[in-house]
């Protein structure tokens, strides 16, 4: 029987179609802690607009630190990202130095699987990015946008050309709901014929026809789709998770999601996100006036509509949404995709509500997008508007740079009073006002918790006692660059410190960051609600980092403790080995020991439950 790959896009619906400001760690976790326990083939945690709505969230962890934080939550389960193929997650082009920067540090925090597509569908802005994702080891899916003016022929020659390219597998995503189920079946029974990797389908259902449009592509060769436990219509407030399993019911096809589950993680997502999603009001002319019109995502809606709040013009709304599809067919018909679909909707507001006339003003991006910045257009532009374009630029006298600019060393250089993390640098690279204000928040946060400690290196010798700065580079027998790989492993986990033995010098490193930002968000949440929660007579012993546990100090020898042993506040427990280095974990407190839910050389994550102590009562 054929097993439907599932690929949950739930964690970034969540990010990026609701209102998120509100919701706190703890809800976070409840959700994370029933996902982990879905057989999900995959994860797709951020893309789209969900890496700007985090900076923008009360969450306090970066987009990509979400990503790490969710890693260690779910360690079974690969996590995804969509991005583009030359925009990434922002809304510009980005050179090939920040797309392989970004690629090491989301592999670096967890991410194993990029979804890469291109709004135009322009292959020749694939290339560097497959390569650079192939080369780190990770998988790439490339992704096609579906567009209903293209032939299934399309389809099949453009797949055939990422998987050259390096592609892993392929998606066809349909970003505007214009796919029908007669379609999909066709494209997907000749893309089986010629692709011999995966294949997905990414549909969502503004127009009621998800279900339909992914039994026809599964009962066709489709391999997986995306499902999300957040509804997708502009009308209702209904997923279609179980009502795609039903259709699978009597058939060949199956998975591995386990039903009971699935309605567990439904009503924790029923009552910690609904309240927070935000509906947008869109006439029902708008959807159904023509079967053949694209739909505007709904996080495209809801950015327009933000955008018209701001300046006081939200009733214009329904000549804006017009507007879009009138760009949309006069420049060729391209997919609304990010960054497309932004550039069209803010050239949509200046036709219709601040120019005195249609095209008066051209913004920058609309410029760029016509003159081929952001790849091919493949339908023809109105000649009214490449005049416009010229009549433009002759009164402004200016050029438009076509030229992807280099930015990383100026966004490292103007953060460096904030950070000098990679990947709030790269963040900078993509949105640097909300980038800086989501760290002088964290900043500031870290303050009010308490100072940070200058991060040192101790050395014992038996010969001598001293201690120096992290600037070791005079002490000639070490690795130098081991030991900053060593510094910079205690800096990003929770450890408060790690010793060891280099050729009979002792070295112990501490963590400068050690539980500051657990302890300030502690505090706040304590200031806020007013409650302390009761303490608890069990105990979960916790991984402090990732690596292997070990239960004795080596082959052969006793187990530091089994169950039912009784230990004291600093007894060793086990051992967690990490980069070839031996950190031994030891107990907080005294009780017994009740239950060690880990093997022998089990590989564990960050925050992974070792074992569980009965605290003694005092």
């Amino acid at each position: 029987m054929k097993k439907i790959k599932i690929n949950d896009i739930t964690l970034r619906e969540i990010f990026q179609n609701t209102d998120i400001r509100n919701m706190d760690m703890e809800s976070f976790d409840i959700i994370l802690s029933h996902i982990n326990d879905i057989k999900y083939d995959s994860l797709e945690i951020l893309g789209g607009a969900s890496f700007e709505k985090i900076l923008e969230s009360n969450i306090k962890l970066s987009p990509l630190g979400l990503a790490t934080y969710i890693k260690n939550k779910v360690p079974s389960i690969p996590l995804q990202i969509l991005i583009g193929a030359r925009n990434l997650c922002g809304l510009d082009n980005y050179s090939n130095d920040i797309i392989s920067r970004f690629i090491r540090q989301c592999i670096a925090n967890g991410i194993s699987i990029f979804r890469v597509y291109d709004a135009l569908n322009d292959l020749d802005n694939f290339k560097y990015i497959i390569s650079g994702i192939a080369d780190s080891g990770a998988s790439c899916q490339g992704t096609i946008i579906y567009d209903s003016f293209q032939d299934t022929d399309f389809y099949v020659k453009n797949a055939l050309k990422l998987k050259k390219y390096g592609c892993s597998s392929i998606c066809i995503k349909d970003v505007e709901s214009t796919l029908i189920p007669s379609r999909a079946g066709e494209i997907f029974r000749k893309l089986s014929d010629k692709i011999d990797i995966p294949k997905f389908l990414s549909a969502s259902d503004l127009r009621g026809l998800q279900i339909l449009n992914y039994f026809e592509a599964c009962d066709n060769g489709c391999d997986g789709v995306d499902l999300s436990f957040l509804p997708s219509s502009y009308m209702g407030y209904n997923h279609t998770v179980f009502s795609f399993i039903l259709s699978l019911k009597d058939t060949d096809i199956s998975h591995n999601l386990d039903y009971s589950k699935l309605v567990q993680l439904d009503n924790i997502i029923k009552k910690y996100i609904y309240p927070f999603i935000k509906r947008d009001s869109v006439p029902a002319n708008f959807i159904l006036n023509s079967i053949d019109k694209s739909l505007l995502p709904g996080w495209l809606i809801s950015t327009i509509g933000n955008q018209l709040a701001e300046i006081g013009e939200i009733d214009l709304m329904d000549s804006v949404l017009e507007e879009v599809f009138k760009i949309k067919k006069e420049i060729g018909n391209p997919t609304l995709a990010t960054p497309v679909g932004q550039i069209i909707g803010s050239q949509a507001i200046l036709n219709a509500v601040i120019s005195d006339s249609r095209w008066e003003i051209l913004c920058d991006e609309i410029k760029k997008l016509i003159l081929g910045y952001f790849g091919k257009l493949n339908g023809k532009i109105d000649k009214k508007i490449i005049e416009k374009l010229e009549d433009s630029t002759t009164r402004n006298g200016a050029k438009i740079n076509l030229k992807v600019e280099e930015i990383y060393e100026q966004c490292r250089n103007e953060l460096v009073s904030f950070s000098d993390k990679e990947e709030d640098i790269l963040s900078y690279c993509f949105y640097p006002e909300k980038t800086r204000k989501f760290l002088e928040k964290k900043k500031a946060r870290l303050k009010k918790a308490r100072p940070v400690r200058e991060q040192m290196i101790y050395i014992e010798n038996p010969a001598y006692s001293k201690t120096i700065s992290s600037s070791v580079s005079k002490l000639d027998n070490l690795d130098i660059k081991k030991l900053r790989e060593i510094t910079s492993l205690v800096e990003s986990s929770n450890i408060e410190e790690i010793k060891l033995e280099v050729d009979g010098v002792k070295i112990s490193i501490n963590n400068p960051h050690y539980k500051i930002e657990e302890k300030a968000v502690a505090e706040e949440k304590k200031s806020e609600s007013g409650i302390k929660k009761p303490d608890d007579s069990l105990v979960e012993v916790k991984s402090p980092i990732v690596g292997i546990f070990y239960s004795s100090p080596s082959p052969g020898s006793p187990p530091f403790v089994k169950v039912g042993d009784r230990v004291k506040a600093g007894d060793t427990l086990c051992i967690i080995e990490a980069m070839k280095l031996m950190n031994k974990i030891k107990s907080e407190c005294n009780g017994q020991i009740i239950d060690i839910v880990v093997s022998n050389e089990d590989a564990v994550e960050f925050d992974q439950v070792l074992m569980i102590i009965k605290k003694d009562e005092k």
